[in-house]
């Protein structure tokens, strides 16, 4: 009984040691995800603000056309609620 029970004693820690590692693992993976995110909200964050400068230029340079094309906008939104 003495060799089973040794045998198992190993096997229970080498299981413990490779769950230790893994989880080191998952915890770097998930450091990893994060900056990633990070980095791609940034990214998104910064296209945004490209988007919204360009936007306000346009409607400053043609403010009749921006003018007509809110009223539009409105106007359908308008029709499609009334539905």
């Amino acid at each position: 009984m003495a060799i089973f029970s040794k045998t198992t004693d190993d096997i229970q820690d080498d299981v413990e040691a490779q769950i230790a590692a893994l989880r080191k693992e998952v915890s770097k993976l998930t450091a990893n995800l994060a900056d990633m995110g990070g980095e791609k909200l940034d990214d998104v964050k910064r296209v945004a603000s490209n988007q919204v400068r360009y936007a306000a230029d346009a409607a400053k340079e043609n403010p009749l056309a921006t003018l007509a094309i809110v009223a539009g906008a409105a106007l359908l939104i308008g029709l499609v609620s009334r539905r």
